[in-house]
Parts: structure tokens; C-alpha cells; sequence
């Protein structure tokens, strides 16, 4: 059965602007089916032993980056908290890297914090905000983002490609007699930024735009920066299944997960050229072709359970090979950490 909410009625009438863990709630039922089954809370930490907590939560990006090829990693480097941004901009020209530049907590979720940089007065000011540190990579101008859903079995060798999502940037169009602002307010994945927005482009905000002008209000791929995920599992084959079998062969303990990258073409990704990974995820990860407004609300409850399923059977094959989940006290102690860190 599928069930779509009309758009313009409210963003609250749509399953893919729900807080996750109320989208999710439906499915709770299963997942302590699956605990309960595995005779574990933290059953999932077993899918990849190589990350902390199996990639739930806390993960350092930089360490995760640096075991792929450098051939698929933007160029970066870790900047300590409290560094100035000097000293960062310093470290950029020892690395070859110039402005713009994404910054973003090396620990952290959800595109929380993460900030596209163009200066370094921008990068004094992006400091200012932040107590953790930094993980500074160039930025990749690459028309196309997207997140493929990669998983592989450590005893039965079976790998495969689950979900593919295509990233549509927050963005306006003039027509030639509403201005920059107006514009902004009229679409409705701006609508819980538009103090941020207003602030970032003051200069625009009056200006009427020409018609047919377009702007990018965000180059940050993440739901709560207005981003419309589109269902890119289209793209699935085995040829690109082998191409991500290629690409995680160097990612020891890594069964189960998001690739979340950037790519000059569609052809390109097919054929394993010009992939720029920004970032990993593990247990955490979602499919997140789910999240398109057109799919259908019970077929993404199935696409979940399957994911919740296949994280199970990952781990139950690591657990034979002898890799055991981190007890749950400690799970439970290690999300109160990095929820509530100390300042």
C-alpha cells in the first residue's frame, strides 16, 4: 500500500522530515527481536570490530579515511582543538590545499557542524563554534553525491550493494520579480534555516533575481541542511558491486555501511574513476534511498528491517570468528560520553 502526503501541506505530514528515532519507532519491535535473538543489546558493534562501537556513534572519521586508497579520499588532515586558523591555514599549504576547504567534528553525525569554509576569516569565525577537533578537507566540486550502501560477509564472502541515494542540493531559481528572501521562505526545506540563510546571504537577501539564475543555498549533503534524497538504486549492477569490493578490500573489520561520496559522472562511478569518499559510516548507516518523497511508507519500513536483519547476520558470522559485541554498559557509557561530552 502506499501512502504519500501532499508536499505543500506541511513538512510535518511527511515521513522523510520526521525526527529519526520517531520514524523508526515502528520498528523497535524487531530490533529487540533481534537483541533478544543474538542474546545482545549490542549485538551490531560486531558487524565491523574494526570501528568503535561498530560505527553507532563516535567514530573517528580521519582514522576510517586513512585506511582506503588515497586515490578515493579528498586531501585532509586532522587539526587539533584549539588550534588557530592560522596554524590551519599553515597546515593547508603544507597539504596542497587551498580555500574552499569543508570543515567538520572528526567525531560526529548527521552533518552536524559541518561547514563549507571559503576564507580564513569564515574559518576564525567556524572556530569560534567548535570545542572538538577538526577534521579540514579541500573541497570536491563534483556535480554529483551520492550514498551507496555497501555490505560484505566475513565467512560466507557474500557481498552486494543495498541502497543508493541520490542528493538534490537546497537550492533557488529566480523568475525575475520575487527577491532572494522571498524565494528562500517559498521552499519548504528551507523553512527551519531561514535565520542561518538570511545571515549568509544579507548581501542577496533584498535583490530581485533574474529568471532562470539559479543559487545553492547548501553544498552540504545532509537531510537538515534542506537536501532532497532521491531513490538511486537504479544503479545497482554487479559491476559496481565489484567496484566497492575493490575500493573496501584495505578496511580491515569493515563489513557493513555508507559510503558517502562525490563523482564527476555517473559512467565515472561504473567504472570506479573520479570517487572522492567524504565520508564513512558504519552501524549507524541508513538506506538511505528510503527517504525520497515518492517512496512508499511501508515499503521503506521493509527496506529497514531488511537492513536491521542484515546487520544481525554480519555480526553473528564475526562473532564465530570469534569478534564479540562491546557490552552493553559500555555501549550505554560510551553514547552518554559523546552526547554529554566534558568542556
Amino acid at each position: 500500500m502506499k501512502i504519500k502526503f501532499p508536499f505543500y501541506l506541511s513538512k510535518w505530514f511527511h515521513f522523510e522530515f520526521w525526527p529519526f528515532w520517531i520514524f523508526y519507532f515502528p520498528v523497535y519491535g524487531y530490533g529487540l527481536y533481534l537483541a533478544i535473538k543474538a542474546r545482545s543489546f549490542s549485538y551490531f558493534t560486531a558487524a565491523n570490530p574494526g570501528m568503535k562501537y561498530g560505527g553507532a556513534f563516535g567514530m573517528d572519521k580521519m582514522e576510517i579515511l586513512d585506511l582506503l586508497d588515497q586515490e578515493y579520499i579528498p586531501k585532509g588532515f586532522l587539526s587539533k582543538k584549539g588550534t588557530s586558523a592560522q596554524s590551519i591555514a599553515e597546515q593547508m599549504k603544507e597539504a596542497n590545499i587551498s580555500f574552499p576547504v569543508v570543515c567538520k567534528p572528526n567525531v560526529g553525525e548527521r552533518g552536524i557542524g559541518v561547514e563549507k569554509i571559503d576564507s580564513e576569516i569564515d574559518l576564525a569565525s567556524f572556530l569560534n563554534s567548535q570545542n572538538q577537533d577538526i577534521l579540514v578537507q579541500e573541497f570536491i566540486d563534483f556535480p554529483i553525491e551520492l550514498g551507496v550502501f555497501y555490505h560484505r560477509f566475513p565467512i560466507s564472502l557474500k557481498d552486494g550493494i543495498t541502497s543508493i541515494v541520490r542528493k538534490e542540493f537546497l537550492s533557488i531559481t529566480g523568475n525575475g520579480k520575487a527577491k532572494f528572501g522571498d524565494l528562500v521562505k517559498e521552499n519548504i526545506r528551507a523553512k527551519g534555516r531561514i535565520f542561518y540563510l538570511k545571515k549568509k546571504y544579507k548581501s542577496k537577501w533584498k535583490q530581485v533575481i533574474p529568471s532562470g539564475i539559479s543559487y545553492k543555498l547548501e553544498p552540504i549533503g545532509n537531510h537538515n541542511r534542506g537536501t532532497k534524497f532521491l531513490d538511486g538504486n537504479h544503479l545497482i549492477n554487479d559491476q559496481l558491486v565489484a567496484v566497492f569490493r575493490s575500493i573496501s578490500k584495505p578496511l580491515k573489520g569493515y563489513n557493513y555501511g555508507r559510503f558517502d561520496l562525490k563523482v564527476n559522472s555517473l559512467a565515472d562511478l561504473q567504472i570506479g574513476k573520479n570517487i572522492k569518499i567524504i565520508e564513512l559510516n558504519g552501524a549507524n548507516s541508513e538506506p538511505a534511498h528510503i527517504y525520497d518523497p515518492d517512496y512508499p511508507i511501508f515499503k521503506a519500513y521493509k527496506e529497514i528491517t531488511k537492513h536491521m536483519k542484515l546487520i544481525y547476520e554480519i555480526s553473528t558470522e564475526n562473532r564465530k570468528l570469534g569478534f564479540k559485541p562491546e557490552p552493553f554498559s559500555m555501549v550505554l557509557k560510551g553514547l552518554y560520553e559523546h552526547l554529554f561530552p566534558k568542556k
